[in-house]
């Protein structure tokens, strides 16, 4: 039980997920939450209980990862922590900004919505130092295409076509709400496909992405989305994505947001995005 003298501590995480079985601590495998914790409690030296925003799964990567912890430590220096913790976590695993939030903030049960990046790369040819980031699928893609293909995702429907199965895991209900989807193209064949909305079921963004460049490639029909969504069959819609061509990139909280952008990346590559349109 945390005592009402704690501090609640929050944090903004990115991480390159390319060699954890995820964010969360199964005990077996190297996970995020496993570094950053031990760092932690190193640092503070007591128990430390992190929670998050998102489990992403094995692969996946992040720059907007909400968590928070709770510690006693009432002279604790923020700035110096925040020096201390990325001094001591991998490479591959920052902390971006930490904060004391409120006693009852809970990254979980607080977030309103989440924000994922999906990056493909269809040219014949990848950049080897793209390889852990998008999925390689050298096909021709009709952007067009799969733009329209978008719009039929966009707004509060059923999406358990869109859901993997997962042992232990079941949902009350599969209807979600996305409140946007959208295609940039980048330059030399690459695509990002930008997707917000209020909750994601497992492995959802990565089968949208899947079933977009379905479409993209002639496999799947536009007008297959509206039946897909209808008759719940997993089985009809693409393939499930690959891991590492996700990245969470923020979280939402009711009356602010969080938002990670690397100010290096700014007006260095050009894009042309591809709006949906109603």
């Amino acid at each position: 039980m945390v005592s009402k003298a704690s501090r609640n501590i929050a944090l903004i995480v990115a991480y390159d997920g390319s060699t954890y079985c995820g964010w969360q601590d199964n005990g077996l495998s190297q996970s995020v939450e496993a570094e950053l914790q031990s760092v932690l409690q190193r640092i503070l030296q007591h128990p430390v209980q992190l929670q998050a925003s998102s489990r992403t799964d094995a692969g996946v990567h992040a720059e907007g990862q909400v968590a928070n912890f709770f510690t006693s430590k009432s002279h604790l220096d923020l700035e110096r922590l925040l020096i201390g913790i990325n001094a001591l976590l991998p490479k591959d695993i920052a902390v971006l900004r930490l904060w004391e939030a409120e006693s009852t903030f809970h990254p979980t049960l607080d977030n309103i919505g989440k924000e994922y990046h999906y990056h493909v790369c269809y040219g014949k040819v990848q950049m080897p130092q793209q390889r852990c980031y998008q999925w390689h699928y050298p096909h021709f893609l009709n952007l067009d295409q799969m733009c329209l293909a978008a719009n039929q995702l966009v707004g509060t429907h059923d999406f358990q076509a869109f859901c993997n199965k997962r042992e232990g895991l079941s949902y009350d209900h599969t209807i979600r709400t996305v409140s946007r989807i959208e295609v940039v193209k980048l330059p030399d064949m690459c695509l990002r496909i930008e997707l917000e909305g209020n909750a994601f079921l497992y492995k959802m963004a990565r089968n949208i992405a899947g079933t977009l460049v379905y479409v993209g490639c002639g496999k799947l029909m536009v007008d297959d989305i509206a039946t897909i969504l209808q008759e719940h069959d997993r089985k009809a819609a693409g393939m499930t994505a690959p891991a590492h061509g996700l990245v969470l990139k923020r979280v939402f909280f009711e009356g602010t947001e969080s938002r990670i952008q690397n100010p290096e990346s700014k007006g260095q590559n050009p894009e042309f995005r591809i709006q949906n349109s109603e």
